[in-house]
């Protein structure tokens, strides 16, 4: 299989069943999500250089001499997806988190092993492994979330690992607990990310984030919110993930409230609404947000935000494996909310391919192909703020992608 980047100094002529290129493709929606794609049965994708030429059909092209040309058969070759929502410092826990036994008892699972130490050789070597896979199954950018783990902390190793597997990424920084930031100049990003937050290298694509609704402080989401939208950046957290979750925010108790007592300050009170409803008092909500899961949103929650202009990543898998269902994604779709896919981390999903999320909603739910590429590439883009990514336009990088067969034309 041939995935991920071309090299450069090169003038190379890939020859496919089909091409997708998502030319001229904006972020859909809607019914937008439905219509035919364009593509070029018997193509061929023409890169010089790293940088896509032209596609056109087989017969039309002429090679250069020096051109390399590779037939890589019968197959769908697509632009590089877009992976709107990972948490890539934790894989060195790949697998160690209890599934199908929903998602307290994961979470209650997983938060021990949070504290494990883990020896920085070790954890650069799984953001390798983990970065080269998303490459090689042909992510072209990732949108990665970063928590405070026991070693490593901040955003360097995870942006050096992508780096060197030729993965570009976005870093959202979480915000998690209810103790109050301090005012120190570099508020509001949380501290394992300050000392990366201005960095040269990759500040500009880096952005403090909110864990959730019910752990994080209110205060802090809503400064997060306004801090991102006067900076043009993508301000992102989970929302209506799971039962528990509801829960705790309407009624102040059950085992997610329990899990979470030693974070809550002694004042703390339910705000007796549902996360959708909490998240819009909150003004967190409107273009420029992405929020992450919807596994229990109504159908009035869906048009809600719909009509405000926040974007959502669905990560299938994940919510299967922890037991909470599906979310809606039809009926998402058929909102008109900006929707895209993540695959969430390796705590809770068997790999970081978002092709896999596709397939998933493709074989459990029918939804047609189409659709799914779409979240797949230039909607998950437009979701992270991105330029002419998960398109293969003249001009544009070319990483691209092979569809696997249920999502191919």
């Amino acid at each position: 299989m041939v995935t991920g980047a071309v090299a450069a100094n090169s003038v190379l002529a890939l020859r496919a069943r089909t091409v997708l290129t998502l030319a001229g493709e904006g972020p859909a929606r809607g019914k937008e999500l439905f219509a035919p794609l364009k593509k070029t049965d018997n193509g061929v994708l023409v890169v010089r250089n790293g940088i896509v030429e032209n596609a056109l059909p087989w017969r039309e092209y002429s090679p250069p001499p020096q051109a390399l040309v590779r037939d890589i058969g019968d197959v769908c070759l697509a632009p590089g997806c877009v992976n709107a929502h990972t948490h890539l410092n934790l894989s060195h826990l790949v697998r160690r988190a209890v599934f199908h036994r929903g998602f307290v008892a994961w979470l209650e699972s997983l938060l021990p092993l949070l504290a494990e130490p883990v020896s920085p050789e070790s954890h650069r070597q799984t953001l390798l492994d983990a970065c080269a896979d998303m490459a090689g199954a042909g992510t072209a950018h990732a949108g990665d979330f970063c928590g405070r783990v026991n070693v490593n902390p901040g955003i360097k190793p995870v942006h050096e690992a992508g780096r060197a597997c030729g993965l570009e990424l976005t870093h959202f920084c979480e915000w998690l607990g209810y103790a109050p930031p301090l005012n120190d100049g570099v508020y509001p990003w949380p501290a394992h990310c300050r000392a990366d937050a201005d960095s040269p290298q990759y500040g500009e694509r880096c952005a403090p984030c909110g864990h959730s609704l019910y752990s994080t402080l209110p205060q802090t989401l809503r400064e997060i919110r306004r801090f991102c939208s006067s900076r043009g950046k993508i301000f992102s957290f989970h929302l209506a993930e799971s039962p528990e979750e509801e829960q705790m925010l309407t009624s102040g108790d059950g085992p997610l409230r329990d899990l979470y007592a030693r974070l809550l300050p002694g004042n703390w009170r339910p705000p007796g609404l549902r996360p959708l409803d909490y998240a819009a008092e909150l003004g967190l909500l409107g273009p420029g947000t992405l929020a992450v899961h919807g596994v229990r949103l109504s159908v009035g929650d869906m048009a809600r935000l719909a009509a405000s202009g926040a974007a959502l990543c669905l990560c299938p898998r994940s919510n299967k494996n922890l037991g909470l269902g599906l979310p809606p994604a039809r009926e998402l779709m058929e909102s008109g909310v900006l929707l895209c896919l993540g695959t969430d981390g390796l705590t809770s999903n068997d790999d970081l391919d978002v092709r896999g999320e596709a397939v998933c909603l493709r074989e459990i739910l029918d939804l047609p192909p189409e659709a799914l590429v779409r979240l797949l590439t230039v909607n998950a883009a437009a979701a992270l703020g991105l330029g002419n990514v998960g398109r293969l336009t003249p001009g544009s990088a070319a990483k691209f992608c092979i569809l696997p067969e249920s999502l191919a034309f």
